[in-house]
């Protein structure tokens, strides 16, 4: 794993074997930590072109659903335009966090994004696509 990026909100990694982009989203978030981290997101995507990723919200403690429209629309939009073909999207157990997800789903028209209640679905899952 290649480690790109890391604060204790955010984590961004490469996984060569795989050729996807790991992203860890860790503790409190809002409307505006979801854009800036959707933004270092997309800088790191350019710098290491893939058509995976791994998101994985599991550890986010907090609501963002002030920012669940712009992650939906514009930032999977951006994801698709860059190359990302799969997203497996690992929800929190914190409900809240969750319903923003469920929020920002609604928005998503590309590329294909699945939630999933752990880390191990998701890796299964995103490993199967093509």
């Amino acid at each position: 794993m290649e480690h790109l990026f890391d604060t204790p909100s955010l984590s961004i990694s490469f996984d060569p074997n795989h050729q996807w982009l790991y992203v860890e989203w860790k503790g409190a978030h809002d409307a505006h930590s979801a854009r800036t981290g959707g933004e270092e997101v997309l800088h790191y995507l350019a710098q290491r072109p893939c058509h995976k990723m791994l998101n994985d919200n599991s550890q986010v403690t907090s609501d963002w659903e002030q920012g669940a429209r712009w992650v939906g629309t514009e930032y999977y939009y951006r994801l698709a335009r860059q190359g990302i073909r799969h997203v497996a999207w690992v929800c929190p157990p914190y409900w809240p966090a969750r319903k923003s997800m469920e929020t920002a789903m609604r928005f998503v028209t590309a590329p294909t994004v699945l939630l999933f209640d752990d880390v191990a679905a998701a890796y299964t899952w995103l490993l199967r696509q093509v």
